[in-house]
């Protein structure tokens, strides 16, 4: 057995693989749920606004987001790293992409919309910070192992607040036009 666990030139799985896999399948069902909203909006009689789109392009982005980070572990271990160097990496790339999806989501929710921001979306943005911090500290091994659990759990998180955020979201849109207003 050598030193990444490789056995007659087969590669052990990798910790949680079957969970990682399962996280990427959900957050790609998940997705498809966001464009059933916009073709539901259409049937019942209502157009899709612009804020609409902004929460259509938001969850995807997540989802997509959640998918790429838990399919890169396996991928990385097709390269013969050491299992803390593919967290650390694996951790590093989750966290870069939700860093700047967080930063950035005021700015482009404003551009859409004048609607005061909920205390949900708060909520959704502060939890989306605190994930990307904890995958910073496990990708530089800040108090956190880079392991196969802190990061699993961090993508269940992830796609935890990705779920709640789309939910808190759909009544708005199901309400109907939420276009930007000029402030007066």
């Amino acid at each position: 057995m050598g030193q990444n666990g490789v056995i007659r030139g087969e590669a052990m799985e990798l910790p949680g693989t079957s969970y990682l896999y399962t996280i990427a399948t959900l957050s790609i069902t998940y997705a498809g749920f966001a464009a059933l909203i916009v073709i539901f909006r259409q049937i019942i009689g209502g157009g899709v606004s612009n804020y609409d789109i902004f929460v259509i392009r938001s969850v995807l982005m997540r989802s997509f987001m959640i998918a790429f980070s838990a399919m890169l572990p396996p991928a990385l271990a097709l390269f013969d790293l050491s299992q803390s160097v593919i967290w650390r990496i694996s951790s590093l790339f989750a966290a870069l992409p939700l860093g700047l999806f967080t930063l950035t989501f005021l700015a482009r929710r404003r551009a859409v919309t004048d609607l005061p921001i909920s205390k949900w979306a708060l909520v959704t943005i502060g939890s989306q910070a605190l994930i990307t911090i904890f995958l910073l500290m496990i990708a530089f091994g800040i108090f956190v192992k880079p392991a196969a659990g802190p990061f699993v759990i961090s993508m269940a998180a992830c796609l935890l607040v990705a779920a709640n955020a789309y939910l808190v979201q759909i009544e708005v849109m199901l309400r109907g036009n939420v276009e930007k207003k000029k402030r007066k």
